[in-house]
């Protein structure tokens, strides 16, 4: 099982898309991303695609889990 922390999409090109930290990611074909989406990572690849607000749901998710721990 493969956890990912969903990465605002900044600029695509091609099959790359460039994320924050200006990080490439290779993204196939099956995935249809646009700037200011987010999309799920694992090492370098794309997994997913979310919608703006899904990505930000889920980062407020785990910061949540991430607090209640400390």
């Amino acid at each position: 099982m493969c956890f990912s922390v969903p990465k605002k999409v900044l600029k695509v090109q091609k099959n790359t898309a460039v994320v924050e930290g200006n990080k490439r990611i290779q993204i196939g074909d099956d995935i249809h991303i646009t700037p200011g989406q987010y999309l799920r990572v694992v090492g370098n690849i794309a997994v997913g695609a979310l919608s703006q607000k899904e990505g930000l749901k889920v980062r407020q998710l785990i910061k949540s889990l991430n607090n209640s721990y400390v």
